[in-house]
């Protein structure tokens, strides 16, 4: 949220009659007093500009002085307004725009009329803002005050930049107000028009003059130690580099924005404690201007009477003000936590999808480039290195899936992917690429396999074999120079029809778990190290990861274990039956035969996936041109009549999200569906923002892929 911006114009101090020559000196000093109160508030010293002008104030009120006691309303206004507290803010703004309408000053209802404007602004009410900086500016037009032109223009400008979004408006009063520039004596306001015209040149992309513009509202700040300010125009600046897809600034500027914020938070509890100290004995000082009123109105009479009143008045205003001190600190705490809640949660999800883009991708070559080979005329040594290959990459893939997406798993939102897959062959995979973990210490694995077991069945592969990797690994990690057994039978008692149950066990002779820490080991994070010199480190996210994810498999994982005897895991697990997938061959069988008749764009990039993707296209028979920019791809799709459009989203200079605007712009039939390695929330809304049909997350599984394709193309077409 925006700092409020106050710059007032100091008050002509009017030709007042005094009545002896003491009045006149005391109304001079209580005059520079608000001088300093005004300043106080430029700076941010909130606590120090409402002591002086609750001063001020009950001076101005005892001997009638109407200049000073609107002035004071005013400055005080504006610490409260710093404060946030809106309600008090605009009574002392009312109060003080009623006196300047009465003494009939037209300087001082400029600064009035500017000063509700901002709180206006401030609350989201810009039509009823801009009328009073307009009422502002009518009158400083027609006294030619140039400094307070320029104040008002940028006040307009940045209303219909900041929260209009119209910007060629907005930059026609900034640029009045820039043109005006050498009549200011405030840097401050001069920080927030370079700040404001840099925000306004971000949103039109014009990212070399909004940078201009911000590092010269930071040199202002600095140079005059504006620190609140700097917080805004930083964010702005990270901003921009992230439309700019430049990690590296961004970074930077966060590293100094996390500074700045320390600063920040320094200063405010320091001056915590001082500033509601004043808030709430300005509170206290309005009751007592109250009293001296209706002192002079009551009879003498009803004096006691009215002492013992206000004695509990008193003790009620103390209670008042301790409940309201209370509520005032634990809103401040919360508040704080919900922001932090927030930025860390924004910070996670950036960081998930730049990761999870960073390493998809080239698994997205590995697994798929593997898949293609295997389908070519290899000899069988050569195939045999190709399925390792692509199945050790499925396994990455399966793992980082999980690690990047923890949060999905803890909620339990885990996406089974069911497809056809042989369990020996899966587990004897995952035993030759332990063999080094094995021979290193000194381990031998037994398999002992029920045959039994069809030798197809339809399930989550993947999940499965990080499930067992996992496990086994952890066997291998706490055992040395033994025997790891992997135990699966087939359990016909539990099965219904069309289901396979298979029990799964994994034995060692280790060091085992004593009873206490059974549980714990289970957490996310721990780590039960071994006591020998072969042990390692490792995350301690993988028996975590086992738990979750078996039981969004719909199975629960179980030990046993005594200290220095071993320990087995086990857990059964439901799969169908193969034949029971036919009628979703068929749909897929006719999906194939579909999307033949397509022909589809490929927006990337990169070129190894550029190659990917086409070859994949060019096995299932369809038609496809590639391109590597959105520039071009607007091009072809001028030019061409295509049936679906795969945009990655990662690119320079014009991203997938911009292309898919502006095909929009020229083509609204052609379905866009996004090809890309990175996932996260805000990816599904910005994609939806600009009428894509979802995405398809590398590497991927050629149904999905098909099926994805084909319902995107039927839905623009209805």
């Amino acid at each position: 949220m925006r700092v409020i911006l106050f710059i007032l114009i100091l008050f002509y101090f009017g030709n007042i009659h005094a009545q002896h020559e003491n009045k006149q000196t005391t109304d001079s000093i209580y005059f520079n007093l608000l001088q300093k109160a005004f300043k106080y508030s430029q700076t941010g010293k909130n606590n120090e500009a409402m002591r002086l002008g609750n001063e001020a104030l009950e001076y101005a009120k005892r001997v009638g002085t109407d200049s000073i006691e609107a002035r004071a309303y005013n400055i005080i206004a504006m610490a409260f307004m710093n404060l946030k507290d809106n309600k008090a803010a605009f009574d002392h703004l009312t109060k003080s725009k009623k006196i300047y309408l009465k003494i009939n000053d037209s300087s001082k209802l400029i600064s009035i009329f500017n000063n509700i404007g901002v709180f206006y602004g401030d609350n989201k009410q810009v039509d009823s803002s801009n009328v009073y900086y307009k009422k502002a500016m009518k009158i400083a037009e027609a006294l030619n005050t140039k400094k307070r032109i320029l104040l008002l223009s940028y006040n307009i400008g940045y209303n219909y930049g900041i929260y209009k979004a119209n910007y060629k408006k907005s930059m026609s009063y900034l640029n009045q107000s820039l043109s005006l520039i050498e009549y200011s004596t405030n840097p401050r306001i001069n920080g927030k028009l370079y700040r404001a015209i840099g925000y306004v040149k971000k949103e039109l992309k014009d990212y070399e003059s909004a940078h201009a513009n911000f590092d010269r509202s930071i040199e202002i700040y600095k140079a005059n130690g504006y620190i609140n300010d700097l917080v805004e125009v930083y964010n702005y600046k990270i901003e921009a580099y992230k439309a700019q897809n430049d990690l590296e600034s961004t970074n930077n500027y966060l590293f100094e924005l996390i500074k700045i914020k320390d600063s920040v938070n320094l200063i405010e509890r320091e001056d915590l404690a001082k500033e509601i100290e004043v808030k709430y004995k300005l509170k206290d000082n309005n009751d007592k201007i109250k009293f001296i009123e209706k002192e002079k109105i009551v009879q003498q009479k009803l004096l006691d009477k009215s002492k013992r009143f206000n004695w509990l008045l008193t003790f009620l205003m103390i209670l008042l003000l301790f409940t309201a001190y209370w509520i005032f600190i634990k809103n401040k705490e919360l508040k704080k936590a919900r922001d932090k809640a927030e930025q860390l949660t924004k910070v996670k999800s950036n960081f998930y999808s730049e990761i999870s883009h960073e390493l998809r991708t080239p698994l997205y070559a590995v697994i798929e480039l593997s898949g293609l080979l295997l389908k070519e005329n290899v000899n069988v040594k050569h195939k045999e290195y190709l399925e390792s290959l692509k199945f050790s990459g499925n396994h990455l893939l399966s793992l980082i899936n999980n690690v990047l997406q923890l949060n999905k798993v803890e909620s339990g939102e885990l996406k089974i992917e069911n497809s056809n897959f042989d369990l020996k062959a899966l587990i004897s995979n995952i035993i030759d690429s332990l063999e080094y973990a094995l021979r290193d210490s000194g381990n031998s694995i037994v398999l002992k396999y029920d045959d039994t077991i069809p030798s197809k069945m339809v399930g989550d592969s993947l999940k499965l074999s990080q499930v067992l990797i996992n496990l086994i690994s952890n066997a291998i990690k706490f055992t040395n120079n033994g025997t790891i057994e992997v135990i699966m039978s087939r359990i016909k008692a539990n099965e219904n029809e069309g289901e396979v149950n298979v029990f799964f066990k994994i034995k060692d002779n280790g060091i085992g778990i004593s009873k206490e820490k059974q549980e714990r080991v289970f957490e996310d994070y721990y780590q039960e190290h071994a006591k020998n010199d072969n042990s390692y480190k490792g995350t301690g996210l993988g028996l975590s990861i086992v738990k979750r994810t078996l039981e969004a498999m719909n199975s629960k994982i179980r030990v046993e274990s005594e200290a220095g005897k071993g320990a087995a895991f086990f857990f059964d697990a439901v799969f169908e039956n193969e034949k029971d997938l036919e009628v979703k061959d068929e749909a897929y069988l006719k999906q194939l035969e579909t999307i033949k008749a397509y022909k589809l764009l490929i927006v990337d990039d990169n070129k190894i996936n550029q190659l990917v993707t086409k070859k994949i296209l060019d096995q299932l028979d369809v038609k496809s041109d590639v391109t590597d920019s959105g520039a071009k791809a607007l091009e072809l799709v001028r030019e061409n009549d295509y049936d679906c459009i795969l945009m990655d989203l990662h690119m320079p200079k014009m991203d997938g999200y911009e292309a898919s605007r502006r095909i929009r712009a020229i083509n609204k039939k052609v379905a866009i569906v996004a090809l890309t390695a990175a996932s996260s929330e805000e990816i599904e809304k910005k994609i939806n923002a600009v009428s894509m049909y979802g995405y398809i997350l590398k590497p991927f599984l050629t149904n999905d892929f098909v099926a994805t394709i084909v319902r995107a193309v039927k839905k623009n077409n209805m």
